[in-house]
């Protein structure tokens, strides 16, 4: 028995233009942008020259939490913009529905950030940069799924509105 509105209604068509929105937002925007963020943060605060072992998790977790609650914040209104213009959104829609979603959207990306804060806290304390920022897109391909699903699903539902359905 499946509720209205889940995102698991696997019946439906598969989205080829989200989904390569999605891709390139990743490839193009997300990942460097993730790539530069992680390197300015070891820069700043460095897990990997730190001292002493707790000198090390402080700074490991303080870049955790700045990437899940500053990061994400910024990665979420990208997501947003990027993935509206790959849709071939106006720009004053995308704006429209920042106003009306971000918000959410970024407590749902808290949330997320929350449950898979403890492997984070261990990829950033006991894995070198270059593996850690490949773990955190892998982690990143859960955070994406749930970022999508929130962004497109007053998109989609727009859609249908205006006689335009999927």
């Amino acid at each position: 028995c499946r509720k209205e509105g889940s995102p698991f209604q696997f019946g439906r068509r598969f989205d080829q233009r989200r989904a390569w929105t999605n891709v390139v937002d990743g490839i193009f925007v997300t990942g460097p942008m993730l790539h530069f963020s992680y390197n300015f943060l070891e820069s700043l605060l460095p897990v990997s020259g730190a001292a002493s072992g707790l000198g090390a998790s402080i700074a490991a977790l303080s870049q955790v939490l700045i990437d899940d609650f500053i990061l994400d914040a910024a990665f979420v209104g990208i997501m947003f913009m990027t993935t509206g213009l790959g849709e071939g959104l106006k720009p004053r829609d995308i704006l429209q529905q920042i106003r009306k979603d971000y918000v959410g959207a970024v407590k749902t990306s808290w949330a997320t950030s929350l449950l898979v804060m403890p492997l984070e806290f261990m990829l950033f304390r006991f894995f070198p940069l270059s593996v850690r920022v490949l773990g955190m897109n892998i982690i990143d391909i859960i955070w994406e799924g749930m970022i999508s699903y929130l962004v497109h699903k007053r998109r989609r539902g727009q859609q249908v509105v205006e006689g335009n359905p999927g």
